[in-house]
């Protein structure tokens, strides 16, 4: 048996899965512990025990399993993964760790009986040097091990059943915040360690297979799937190293797994099938009426029809601010329940294009699940001489970002705020994250736009990136002064495009765009001898 359990850990389904993040749940005693150091030695990710960063004194009192948290969410932990085992164990405690930034690839929660954790408990003992866990009588430790366990006194029956109590009151709810990256194992003890291994390491290996160099990157698996449908683009077998692969990984989406938003006519956005399903059912629950949904079939002629989901009728001729407060308050229900994650507190406008009126207003939260536009600048930055050479500055972002820490990006961008232009958004943004004086970043112009759309665990993200384009003199050098980049630097603009085609897992994913449109625009990129020259320029717009 330890020589079997030996050979799993060196099975490597995916070599080397820096930036995998496993939580594992399960009810006291359910094996987790045992299985932790297992993953992490398979996967290469780092085994973390809530126990590890605060003690278990600590771990009783919120503010250190706060601070904690923090460090578990820094860009450096988040590059390299973890399993993380013995936290959440509340929803209260999921919600903090998503509002800290801490983002999940997948749950495992280990199913095992109440009186098979506690038999569990009885006689788990511990390997003091490799931290591997056995029993006394289920999972006898080898030869060389046996002198170096020791049992865990720590969790006495009291302990044990007032856990247990504690999990089994929340657990409903965790399986509900975390539905999207549930997997859940038979953990029985009649099952015996080895299969719940491979069926855990099953689960894992099905996500995976994600470019190697992408996982390696500073920032590890990024927010939103940016990052994933990036590089995921670069293997599509183009052409090797090829520009057109990096832009297609923004532009992918399988529109059949959705159905379109409607609000007063308009389409303004993207349900996928099953959170359409969720709304209404929720809806129904809260016998509201703020949506209505036709459901795909087929018309009588036998057309397939895609259905759509639309501002319930009675909403028609309301305002924009009464029609706001139905879908809010359904919304916020939703949150409450785990069905929606990432609550923002700010409210975006729904519109259905840039400059139109807004017909809707949406919590920022949850603009991801609704398939809603979002907006934004980015400003290239860059020095010109005589001879047209162009240089252009970089940021690389700080390592502590909760979203592509340690990544390039352009040294200014920001969302777009509905309160303010355009203009008036890329000059507070130069000052804020560049400290470039007023008179300079005046004179930005706008240069085009980015459009691009790709399908995340939430929805789909259409996307919009105006850009603009500051020329600087020489001397200009950018100063950091909220703390968010690491180093600014000054590179030639066709070692951008270089640095995208090789090594595009080192840049944010929308900025490489951005740096894209910039060099067909400056000549960097000539259609003499980039072949798929008009397609590039095709899907910076966001056509497929």
């Amino acid at each position: 048996m330890s020589e079997e359990l030996g050979s799993l850990m060196q099975q490597t389904g995916c070599e080397s899965v820096n930036g995998l993040r496993v939580i594992l749940l399960g009810p006291p005693c359910s094996g987790k512990s045992q299985l932790a150091p297992i993953l992490a030695e398979k996967y290469g990710i780092e085994q973390i025990s809530i126990y590890d960063l605060v003690g278990e004194e600590g771990a009783a009192g919120s503010k250190e399993v706060e601070k904690a948290i923090d460090r578990l969410c820094d860009g450096e932990r988040r590059g390299r993964g973890f399993v993380l085992h013995g936290y959440p164990m509340t929803i209260v405690q999921a919600k903090e760790m998503e509002k800290r930034g801490y983002e999940v690839d997948v749950v495992i929660e280990l199913l095992r009986s109440d009186e098979e954790a506690n038999v569990w408990r009885e006689g788990r003992m511990v390997d003091l040097e490799t931290g591997l866990v056995y029993h006394s009588t289920l999972l006898e430790a080898p030869g060389d091990a046996a002198s170096r366990l020791q049992k865990q006194e720590s969790n006495s029956k009291e302990a044990f059943e007032a856990s247990l109590q504690a999990y089994n009151e929340e657990v409903e709810k965790l399986r509900t915040f975390f539905a999207g990256e549930l997997v859940q194992v038979d953990a029985s003890l009649s099952r015996g360690v080895l299969p719940i291994i491979r069926d855990v390491s099953q689960a894992l290996d099905g996500i995976c297979p994600i470019d190697d160099s992408m996982l390696l990157a500073p920032g590890g698996m990024a927010a939103e799937g940016e990052v994933y449908n990036f590089i995921k683009g670069a293997n599509k077998g183009i052409r090797a190293g090829g520009l057109l692969s990096h832009v297609m990984g923004l532009n992918s989406y399988d529109v059949s797994e959705f159905i379109p938003f409607y609000v007063s006519g308009q389409q303004v956005g993207w349900l996928r099938k099953t959170f359409a399903k969720l709304l209404d059912e929720s809806q129904r629950a809260k016998k509201t009426k703020a949506f209505e949904f036709q459901w795909p079939g087929c018309g009588i002629d036998g057309v397939p029809q895609m259905g759509c989901v639309e501002l319930h009728p009675s909403l028609w001729d309301s305002s924009v601010e009464e029609r706001s407060e139905r879908v809010h308050t359904l919304v916020k229900c939703m949150w409450d329940e785990g069905l929606i994650r990432g609550w923002r507190g700010e409210m975006q406008s729904v519109s259905q294009t840039f400059n139109s009126d807004p017909v809707l207003k949406l919590e920022r939260g949850a603009v991801p699940y609704f398939g809603v536009a979002s907006y934004g600048v980015h400003v290239n930055i860059f020095t010109e001489d005589n001879d047209c050479n162009i240089d252009v500055w970089v940021a690389r972002r700080a390592k502590d970002k909760p979203t592509y820490p340690g990544l390039l990006d352009q040294c200014v961008a920001g969302g777009q705020p509905s309160d303010l232009g355009l203009q008036e958004n890329v000059e507070k943004e130069c000052i804020e994250e560049a400290s470039i004086s007023e008179d300079l970043a005046r004179r930005a112009v706008p240069a085009g736009a980015v459009s691009y759309m790709y399908e995340t665990r939430k929805g789909m993200s259409p996307k919009t990136l105006f850009c603009y384009d500051l020329r600087v003199p020489p001397s200009f050098v950018p100063i950091n002064s909220d703390g968010e980049v690491e180093e600014f630097f000054r590179i030639p603009l066709t070692e951008v495009v270089q640095s995208i085609s090789q090594h595009p897992e080192e840049w944010k994913p929308n900025s490489a765009l951005v740096a894209l449109e910039f060099a067909v625009r400056r000549g960097a990129i000539n259609p003499d001898t980039e072949p798929d020259y008009l397609d590039i320029v095709k899907m910076l717009r966001g056509c497929k």
